[in-house]
């Protein structure tokens, strides 16, 4: 994993577990945003401790290939986390196929941040990374996500009924996909 990228404003980078504290305010910050959208948090998500094990954990999950995550930063303002892409559940040979995640600090959005560090990291999953396929799983109701994610040329691939458990129920989410539209087979063995 390329540990930075940037775009025109935007710096996105791995964290270690020193970055815990900025990564606990980030989620502190935007707990009424991100939790209507994710599983329940367990009673010490909201802990410095709890954030340096998982960043560790993520460090782990980094270096055996099966995850890549990156914080997103504006350039003049590297103290504070914009947002996180994540693409998880990688798959390797055949598939080459992994899942796409994201959630951006509430006082950064509708500013194109989303787009711009999305946009950048597939690149990233693409050419780097030699993923051919990348799924977006979105709630339902969870309209502009959806709105996003058709931005950046997702196509819809249909419902899955009671897909994932959030906050205790089983939800639908919709599934969208993007196919890597320039991928070549040179250097898959390189996975």
């Amino acid at each position: 994993m390329t540990r930075s990228i940037e775009t025109n404003r935007l710096q996105l980078k791995a964290l270690t577990k020193e970055a815990a504290p900025m990564v606990l305010s980030f989620y502190e910050e935007n707990k009424e945003l991100f939790e209507p959208w994710e599983p329940r948090r367990s009673l010490n998500f909201y802990t410095l401790s709890y954030q340096k094990a998982f960043l560790t954990a993520e460090h782990n999950q980094i270096a055996d290939g099966k995850l890549i995550r990156y914080w997103v930063f504006l350039k003049d303002c590297p103290e504070e986390i914009v947002g996180t892409v994540c693409f998880q559940n990688i798959l390797k040979e055949p598939y080459h196929s992994c899942s796409l995640g994201y959630k951006f600090n509430h006082r950064y959005l509708h500013q194109g941040y989303a787009t711009e560090s999305i946009q950048k990291c597939l690149e990233a999953v693409f050419y780097d990374h030699f993923i051919h396929r990348v799924d977006a799983y979105i709630m339902s109701d969870n309209i502009a996500s959806q709105h996003l994610i058709e931005r950046l040329d997702f196509k819809y691939e249909g419902t899955c009924k009671a897909f994932a458990r959030i906050n205790g129920t089983w939800t639908d989410h919709k599934h969208y996909a993007l196919i890597n539209s320039a991928d070549s087979t040179l250097g898959l063995v390189d996975l």
